[in-house]
């Protein structure tokens, strides 16, 4: 394993921190909708210009046009997210609860996903895995 293989790791996961410890701030502000909106101005611009200065040579607009339907979803789903955090912070949950209990229930769903619309393989050990994290689960929450 090289670095081709960890830098992208090492991105989410620094990426991931500031994005829990940013929201937790934006939470504790003023209307975190409006936050919102400058969030995905930064996102947009920074996607933009990373874009510009990396994508293939040649028609760009031809390539932006040419997505997939997919595209859409995941463009709700990050918005969809990023309300959930924010409000999760508003309601009161701790940084480390809320970020374990959200991440292994999507994890869990995850699995569950991959076996059912992607036929992949659930071993003994990742069922056991899903048990363990659900009974986690409990244990942080209540």
């Amino acid at each position: 394993m090289n670095f081709s293989f960890w830098w992208p790791v090492g991105l989410v996961v620094l990426s991931g921190v500031g994005y829990q410890v940013s929201a937790k701030e934006v939470a504790g502000g003023a209307d975190p909708l409006a936050a919102l909106v400058v969030t995905y101005l930064v996102a947009s611009l920074t996607s933009f210009l990373i874009y510009a200065l990396t994508g293939k040579k040649g028609e760009k607009w031809k390539e932006i046009m040419s997505f997939r339907p997919a595209a859409l979803v995941l463009g709700l789903s990050i918005a969809f997210i990023e309300i959930g955090t924010i409000f999760i912070y508003k309601a009161g949950w701790t940084m480390n609860a809320s970020f374990i209990v959200t991440n292994a229930l999507i994890t869990l769903c995850l699995i569950l996903t991959g076996a059912v619309l992607y036929r992949e393989k659930l071993s003994r050990r990742q069922a056991l895995g899903i048990v363990v994290s659900f009974i986690g689960i409990c244990c942080i929450v209540w």
